[in-house]
């Protein structure tokens, strides 16, 4: 499942692979693979049928302004209640925040040097 969070709109609608799901408030945990931090969200249940069930997210302010794009881990729960689903979602941010780099400039002799090549050839 891939989430487009954009910082102009953070209520995400997503749906998963569940049939007939009953209606509630839903705890929305993503953890990153890169931090292992988790952040838990409230999904809210939207409608429902034979194939799917549709959920929607709040994600909080300034996510989208934050370096956050990734691959998740997630589980969905009934709040206060046991996983009923979990996997991977990528998430990808607008418009995505610093990647926090620094240049590195080595200075004028070490940027502007040239290397000689030599080539001899074996017969």
């Amino acid at each position: 499942m891939t989430l487009h969070v954009d910082e102009s709109n953070l209520i995400v609608d997503f749906y998963l692979n569940l049939a007939n799901q009953p209606s509630g408030l839903f705890d929305f945990v993503i953890t990153s693979q890169y931090s292992h931090q988790p952040l838990s969200l409230v999904a809210a249940w939207q409608s429902t049928n034979d194939r799917y069930t549709k959920y929607q997210v709040t994600f909080p302010i300034g996510f989208g302004d934050e370096h956050k794009n990734g691959i998740y881990n997630y589980s969905l729960a009934p709040i206060g209640g046991e996983p009923i689903t979990y996997g991977l979602v990528k998430i990808i941010t607008e418009p995505g925040g610093e990647m926090g780099t620094v240049t590195y400039n080595a200075g004028p002799d070490a940027e502007e040097r040239v290397a000689d090549v030599f080539y001899r050839p074996n017969y």
